[in-house]
């Protein structure tokens, strides 16, 4: 991935957004990943806020500010498109804090134990203890058992990875020759894998429903 954090100042990457402020294009995936990588820095996002909510304006406001010295957007970024940059922010933000806790918590050993091997060098130790101590105090515990329970119970699973639903569909009306897909199309795209096969039962059947086999 192009570093753009080392891009000299006044050099921008031109993204262009949908009409819902949807980054789109090669350019929107380096945006997306920039995003991704700019709120796992802990002077950005940290991550002792419990929730995303939590995370004081000013610390959006600032990532705001950083995305725009290297990225130009095309129209010019609305207040919907920055709605979107911020729900990204968020996504990545809590995917991250969830890669730690698949990383580091384990029921069976300590705090302190689990203290001792952070297990991603960006992390900031204090930040870390703070998010540490409520995933093994007994309201998160609590909440953790109420997530897994909520995963366990969702079936409508997709294969569409980190990319943007905005680039699938513009990727899918370039395939097309300008023909926009229909929602039908999209889901059957977002639930099948490169090897042809189809992520869940659903899926399949509206599958064949669609298309007839």
């Amino acid at each position: 991935m192009l570093d753009v954090w080392d891009m000299p100042d006044g050099e921008f990457i031109l993204v262009e957004v949908d009409p819902l402020g949807n980054p789109m294009g090669w350019e929107g995936k380096t945006l997306l990943n920039a995003i991704g990588s700019l709120v796992r820095r802990h002077q950005c996002a940290p991550i002792n806020y419990l929730s995303w909510k939590d995370m004081p304006e000013d610390y959006i406001v600032n990532m705001l500010e950083l995305i725009q010295s290297k990225f130009q957007f095309v129209p010019e970024l609305t207040e919907q498109a920055k709605e979107v940059l911020k729900d990204n922010m968020s996504m990545k933000w809590r995917q991250f804090k969830y890669d730690l806790k698949s990383k580091g918590y384990d029921e069976s050993q300590t705090e302190e134990e689990m203290f001792s091997h952070i297990p991603d060098s960006r992390v900031d130790p204090s930040q870390y203890r703070d998010l540490l101590h409520y995933w093994c105090s007994e309201k998160g515990r609590k909440i953790s058992d109420i997530n897994k329970r909520s995963r366990s119970k969702y079936e409508d699973l997709h294969c569409m990875g980190t990319k943007n639903l905005s680039r699938l569909v513009h990727e899918m009306t370039i395939k097309a020759k300008g023909v926009q897909p229909s929602r039908a199309q999209i889901y059957i795209n977002t639930r099948t894998r490169q090897n042809g096969s189809i992520v869940t039962e659903k899926a399949a059947t509206v599958k064949l429903i669609v298309i007839g086999y």
